[in-house]
């Protein structure tokens, strides 16, 4: 078949002589014919074999997607590696897995799959096999290469008697940051050739948990320095909350006896003790005014967000007549277009909306008409609003000071604020996965814009 001699068929009969033309004829065609049959039993069975090798590949992929799945799901190495071994055993005839580490000089069993098949073998593995004396363990160590072994050498590794029952064996190592972390064995009770996409399956498993035990250590170490990082900010709140609340009553008392004082001297105060006084009042007022701040701030990141759908455009209405006042005797100039409608805390972004508007207001005091524009942009999946004014403005080296608390680019005499509130909105605004921008230049006034992820 396919050219070459597979048997010899050999006939013969009773008559002697030579064959005639029409025996020779029939001779020949019963070996064609046998031929014939032959080479189409093979083509059958390999168009079986390949099924089967396909149907095992379909189901590998199959597991092979559940198994990534499940890898991104579960950042634990327990559940990683019990995954990987249950996806291996579904794939091939019975048999075990175990996941072995070196501990100094043991190769020690961290993980298993299975029943291996013997109490006395079950006793060595759980104590462990020496490092450097088992081989099928020590190559895959050494080489960083896969070992496959078709019929396993029961006298390689341990005592022949605990491994009899053993037919194949494979033995992968798994990296982890470019080091192996330890070796993935698969054990067979039944013959088996490990053909080329049993080889690539396996390969595969082993590399992805490799990939997703690296994944899964920084996930751990992220959560861990996240933990920390929230618990900091915690007692940072928390210290801040404390603090402010401890500062009422002597400044209270600055107040009070100030009062007191200024009564008792009544008309007998002169001009520069009434001065002091003042200054005294005015002194106490700011302290007062950064202690709002400092509560405010802290309020801002205890409070939990309650995320509704949110029409900014209502929420502006709302900060304008609420603003009102700060009108009187003023020319201002408003330009607003629509702006939509987003998912968030109603009372944080009215918030946002305030400082920011009350920021422009302020700023624009001293122009004889100020002009005040409001906006909105769609972009990448997310809403960009603007408030831009024709101001102060500021230097844009040092447009990112703006946002930290009590940061200021202004004299206290020029324009009064104690440097919260932009810190504020910065904060809100990364609470709803946003991001703030402020542009600007000096006598020119400023633009400041914020995020807000679309649904």
């Amino acid at each position: 078949m396919a050219g070459h001699a597979q048997g010899l068929l050999a006939m013969g009969t009773k008559k002697a002589g030579h064959l005639n033309e029409r025996e020779q004829a029939v001779f020949r065609a019963v070996g064609r014919s046998l031929t014939l049959a032959l080479e189409r039993a093979e083509v059958a069975q390999r168009i079986i074999d390949q099924r089967t090798e396909l149907a095992a590949r379909t189901r590998a992929l199959e597991g092979f997607a559940a198994l990534t799945h499940d890898l991104t799901l579960h950042p634990e190495r327990e559940v990683l590696l019990r995954r990987s071994m249950e996806l291996v055993l579904s794939l091939v005839p019975t048999g075990y897995a175990v996941y072995y580490q070196r501990q100094g000089s043991c190769w020690c069993a961290t993980a298993q799959v299975g029943d291996v098949g013997s109490a006395d073998l079950q006793a060595a593995i759980e104590n462990g096999f020496p490092f450097g004396q088992t081989p099928s363990l020590d190559n895959p160590w050494k080489t960083k290469e896969a070992l496959f072994q078709d019929e396993y050498d029961h006298t390689t590794d341990v005592e022949a008697s605990l491994v009899q029952h053993l037919r194949t064996i494979a033995t992968l190592p798994v990296m982890v940051e470019g080091r192996v972390h330890g070796i993935f064995n698969v054990n067979l009770f039944e013959s088996r050739t490990w053909s080329a996409a049993d080889r690539a399956v396996l390969t595969s498993i082993a590399h992805s948990l490799g990939l997703a035990m690296d994944s899964a250590q920084g996930v751990i170490h992220l959560a861990e320095e996240r933990r920390k990082l929230e618990s900091a900010n915690e007692e940072l709140e928390a210290f801040a909350y404390s603090v402010s609340h401890d500062l009422r009553t002597p400044v209270r008392h600055i107040v009070g006896f100030a009062a007191l004082l200024r009564k008792h001297l009544s008309a007998g105060v002169d001009d520069k003790a009434a001065r002091y006084l003042t200054v005294i009042d005015e002194a106490a007022g700011r302290m007062n005014s950064l202690i709002d701040a400092m509560l405010d701030l802290s309020r801002t990141s205890r409070l939990p967000l309650r995320v509704t759908p949110v029409d900014l455009g209502i929420l502006l209405d709302r900060v304008k007549l609420d603003l009102r006042p700060d009108l009187s005797g003023r020319e201002v100039r408003w330009e607003v277009r629509p702006l939509p409608v987003v998912m968030g805390d109603p009372d944080m972004l009215l918030q946002v909306l305030e400082n920011m508007l009350s920021n422009a207001l302020k700023y624009t005091r001293n122009r004889e008409v100020a002009t005040i524009e409001v906006w909105a942009e769609e972009r990448d999946r997310e809403w960009v609003v603007f408030v831009r004014d024709n101001g102060a403005g500021f230097d844009p080296r040092y447009g990112e000071k703006l946002f930290g608390v009590f940061q200021r680019l202004h004299r206290q005499d020029e324009f009064e604020g104690v440097g919260v509130g932009l810190a504020n909105v910065r904060r809100i605004i990364h609470r709803h996965g946003g991001k703030v921008t402020a542009d600007g230049s000096p006598g020119q006034g400023a633009t400041f814009s914020f995020t807000m992820p679309m649904p």
